[in-house]
């Protein structure tokens, strides 16, 4: 009954399914048959009708193995988006067009001289993946933003490198299929409207993860490849050695033979068997190591990123100095095509990880997840201690058997050779290990140490890659906040990013940032109400002292107060909207709205679910991540930190998640909430992350909100804060001043833009009381360098275009009618 379900919901793809396995089945081939593939294959000289025919058949069974999974993963969901009838249209015109483009690309590159493009004209094309990369491309336009800026990214690298690194027609063919699609989808236009890529922070980690993957991995498969012969082959050399040609081998060694290009040419006929397979792999699992690292934003993973794409960008530059200076009838020594190489292929080896080292130096700051304190130290410990076993046991292996050396050496001589033994096989025959082994034991060692050195490398990797538990400051800040954290803001004291202040006798801490010299904190100081006037005095000393700008950001009246008489002013730059819960009912006509996404959400069947980041199921979680993730890409805008949490934020297991849940399972709505403490037990809460799907019903957030004030009641809490929205104030607000109407003025510029001043007129849904939050600030002249600190610490990721993109949002937005706060747009508070 599935089967045919599935088989009425996607009869295209079952289609494409049914030729495919029944070409092979019914005509005993997979398209193996010269003669056969000359008739039905596409090829720069052969038949037009190939073009369509090439479809039906695949190379071989492998081929046809790729060709069914990836009729199911792309062809499925791109007919499920389109619909079948234009998903049928897109496959057949992207399987023709796509085929012709890539068909006429090499031709016109063989036409005119090019080396890459004649070697590869002639090879005949099989298979449906143009027309299936064609109807997903379209379809990523039709995409949530999420998917369809990874679906774009990931298969734009993996076919590129496919070009770069294998370079046979079909990958061209392929690749200007996907690309014909991509171009399909921004002409006709995507359902959703298509934004400016401004990926979250953690999304943009999994970017950078998702290229480290691609160009660790294309070498390496182009190196297995039977025929890599793309103008970026040359770098599969630096992987794999193959074996020299056993009568190129006998000529160069025989009489009159030179000895050195012998030497090379011996040599490389010994880095074959498992051991320099393994050294061929070991690097490229590094690579993944430290990818799952910066996807998960450790700082130590993109430091042992940089280095390793530093010393690949040095061995690079390398190998592209010793072509250049390799005359052309050299290079088949190389292993190599004959004749020059292409200038793409002699800047292979610099270009792929010198790319990748400039995107790890741009997106610096998104790795910021600091490694425990110490773990650099212990895995140098740790390194250094295992290298040294390898490196003593090397030189008194190779000792013992120094008989089974062409040369037998001194401990000197084999501790100059162990670096090289770490290479990976290859190296474009070049970097030869000082001492050759012959045969036997030391042949055994020669192959095994580099892969034990290797192994050591990646065991020991665990201390600085590993998430670190709080330690030091951090520790004692979280003490505080759970035993004195009774403020709005105190819980954001705990999160990454702050550095902290203590009091001589400990009992009060501030949380701030330095950003341009401007102490920023992160609200009031937390500690016992008798030290805390104390403590604002005490800093704001202390940061004189130290030559920074003392800015109590987003703080009560209580630091204000504190601070009157000292010359400092202050300027209210938001309004905390704050709700007592001793007696709250949502009844009388200003509860009306409230009431009736109450009885809706009950109505049509939608759930609210309490839970924490890591007691939710990883279903759940994945489609939390995807709702913020789409929610923030659909906005087109960067993402805002410091005082704005966001995914990172709900990993400790101190907050809690209300999630919306709708009757088939999905995920409508988020809301996550901060513990305000005294003494150590909860009297308030803190509305933080605050996500609405694109397709969940109107009044799920107020559902929400409503649910957990209920909730809270319930428990007995005193208070709930639903925060504030920066750059918004209530009317009446304010003491009219010319910096009050001038803030007045930004909020009203970024409005169309981030909604801060439709935010809190959606807050007001729930009958806050209003309490001011001020920016206290020594004198006037410090005002612009404080500006340019709080939008730092608010956008610290924000570059040149992402500016240029914010401005024209900004212009944009101000040509379009702002929605309503009857229907805000999903902001976080």
């Amino acid at each position: 009954m599935r089967a045919l379900g599935a088989l009425r919901r996607f009869p295209l793809t079952a289609s494409v399914l049914l030729v495919l396995i029944g070409t092979a089945v019914l005509t005993g081939t997979t398209g193996a048959d010269p003669a056969l593939r000359r008739e039905i294959g596409a090829a720069v000289r052969g038949p037009v009708s190939g073009w369509l025919t090439s479809a039906a058949w695949c190379a071989d069974t492998s081929s046809l193995v790729v060709a069914v999974l990836a009729t199911v993963v792309l062809l499925g969901p791109a007919e499920r988006r389109l619909g079948s009838r234009p998903a049928l249209g897109a496959l057949a015109a992207g399987q023709v067009l796509g085929t012709a483009i890539g068909l006429a690309v090499v031709g016109a590159l063989a036409a005119a001289g090019d080396t890459w493009a004649r070697e590869i004209s002639g090879i005949v094309v099989l298979g449906p993946f143009a027309g299936v990369l064609a109807a997903a491309g379209l379809a990523t336009a039709r995409s949530p933003a999420l998917w369809r800026r990874r679906v774009r990214l990931l298969l734009t690298l993996t076919l590129t490198a496919l070009v770069l690194y294998s370079g046979t027609t079909g990958d061209v063919v392929r690749l200007c299929g996907w690309l014909l699609g991509l171009g399909a989808g921004l002409l006709l236009g995507p359902v959703q409207e298509v934004t400016a890529p401004h990926p979250s922070r953690r999304e943009g980690r999994a970017l950078v993860a998702i290229v480290l993957t691609v160009t660790a991995l294309g070498p390496l498969l182009a190196a297995l490849s039977r025929t890599p012969d793309g103008p970026w082959a040359v770098v599969s050399h630096l992987f794999v050695s193959a074996p020299p040609d056993h009568a190129l081998l006998h000529a160069v060694c025989g009489p009159g033979g030179d000895r050195a290009d012998c030497r090379v040419l011996e040599a490389r006929a010994r880095l074959t068997g498992h051991g320099p397979a393994l050294l061929s792999v070991l690097p490229v699992v590094l690579q993944l190591v430290l990818a799952e690292g910066l996807r998960r934003g450790r700082r130590a993973a993109w430091g042992g990123a940089v280095l390793l794409s530093s010393a690949l960008s040095v061995v690079g530059a390398l190998v592209v100095l010793t072509v250049v200076a390799t005359p052309a009838e050299e290079l088949p020594m190389l292993g190599v095509r004959p004749g020059s190489l292409p200038a793409a292929s002699v800047v292979a080896p610099l270009v792929a990880p010198l790319a990748v080292l400039v995107l790890l130096v741009v997106t610096r700051s998104r790795f910021d997840v600091r490694a425990r304190p110490g773990s650099g130290r212990r895995w140098l410990l740790a390194a250094g201690l295992g290298i040294t076993v390898v490196a003593v046991a090397y030189v008194s292996a190779g000792s013992m058997v120094s008989g089974a050396l062409v040369r037998p050496p001194s401990a000197g001589a084999l501790l100059l050779d162990l670096p090289s033994r770490m290479l990976p096989p290859g190296y474009l025959g070049e970097i030869v290990p000082r001492l050759v082994s012959l045969h036997g034991s030391a042949r055994l060692l020669a192959d095994w140490t580099g892969v034990a050195m290797w192994t050591v490398l990646l065991a020991t990797a665990i201390f600085v890659v590993r998430p670190a538990p709080p330690t030091g400051d951090a520790v004692r800040a979280r003490a505080l906040v759970d035993r004195h954290g009774e403020g709005p803001l105190s819980f954001m004291t705990t999160w990454v990013g702050n550095r902290y202040w203590f009091a001589d006798d400990g009992a009060a801490v501030v949380a701030y940032r330095v950003v341009g010299g401007v102490a920023l904190t992160t609200g009031d100081p937390v500690g016992p109400p008798a030290a805390r006037r104390a403590a604002v005095l005490r800093f704001t000393d202390w940061c004189e002292e130290h030559g920074w700008t003392p800015c109590w950001y987003a703080v009560t009246d209580e630091v204000a107060d504190a601070l009157v008489g000292t010359g400092a002013r202050r300027l209210q730059v938001a309004a905390e909207t704050w709700l007592p819960l001793a007696g709250l009912s949502f009844t009388g006509r200003r509860w009306q709205d409230v009431r009736t996404a109450l009885n809706r959400a009950r109505r049509e069947g939608v759930e609210a679910r309490w839970t924490s980041w890591s007691e939710a199921p990883l279903a759940l979680r994945e489609q939390l991540a995807r709702l913020s993730e789409e929610w923030l890409a659909d906005k087109g805008l960067p993402e805002m930190g410091f005082t704005l949490g966001g995914l990172d934020e709900l990993a400790d297991d101190a907050v809690r998640c209300l999630v919306a849940v709708g009757r088939d399972g999905e995920v409508l709505g988020l809301t996550s909430w901060l513990p305000a403490r005294r003494a150590g037990r909860p009297v308030g809460w803190t509305l933080d992350v605050m996500r609405r799907a694109r397709t969940a019903p109107p009044g799920v957030v107020e559902f929400l909100i409503a649910t957990a004030l209920l909730t809270f009641q319930e428990e007995g809490a005193e208070f709930t804060s639903l925060s504030g929205a920066p750059l918004a104030l209530p009317p009446g607000s304010g003491d009219g001043s010319g910096l009050t109407r001038l803030l007045t003025a930004a909020g009203r510029l970024m409005e169309p833009v981030y909604g801060f001043r439709s935010l809190l007129a959606f807050k007001a849904k729930f009958q806050p009381r209003y309490r001011p939050l001020w920016l206290v600030y020594p004198g006037t002249a410090d005002l612009p360098r404080i500006a340019q600190a709080v939008s730092r610490a608010y956008l610290p990721d924000l570059s040149l275009p992402q500016a240029a993109r914010l401005t024209e949002a900004l212009v944009r937005g101000h040509r379009r009618p702002v929605r309503s706060p009857e229907q805000p747009a999903p902001v976080r508070a």
